[in-house]
């Protein structure tokens, strides 16, 4: 996915993948929900989000919610809440996040 924030393109195909969460993968499913952390050449994070129509991510279009995909910029504290909240493989989060966490 493409998407133009602030007059820069964020693209999930040309970003690092760091890592992802995915509790509920059918499509088919209101609460299907696949998000995935990525990390820019020069840096940055973003989170890729995509979900069913019972999900954060779904758009609203007259009244009715659908499955819908977006991206969302993260701060680097923003992007290790993420991680901790959803139980990322610790070492992924200290090889991405050392810096932020006490050892």
């Amino acid at each position: 996915m493409q998407q133009v924030i602030d007059r820069t393109l964020y693209d999930t195909d040309q970003a690092e993948q760091i890592a992802r969460y995915a509790p509920l993968t059918d499509r088919g499913d209101f609460n299907y929900l696949i998000e995935t952390l990525y990390k820019t050449a020069d840096g940055e994070h973003f989170l890729h989000g995509e979900g069913g129509a019972a999900t954060k991510w779904a758009e609203k279009i007259s009244n009715q919610r659908t499955p819908s995909e977006e991206i969302q910029l993260m701060t680097d504290d923003e992007a290790l809440d993420w991680c901790e909240e959803r139980a990322i493989d610790g070492e992924i989060v200290v090889e991405e996040f050392g810096h932020l966490v006490e050892t």
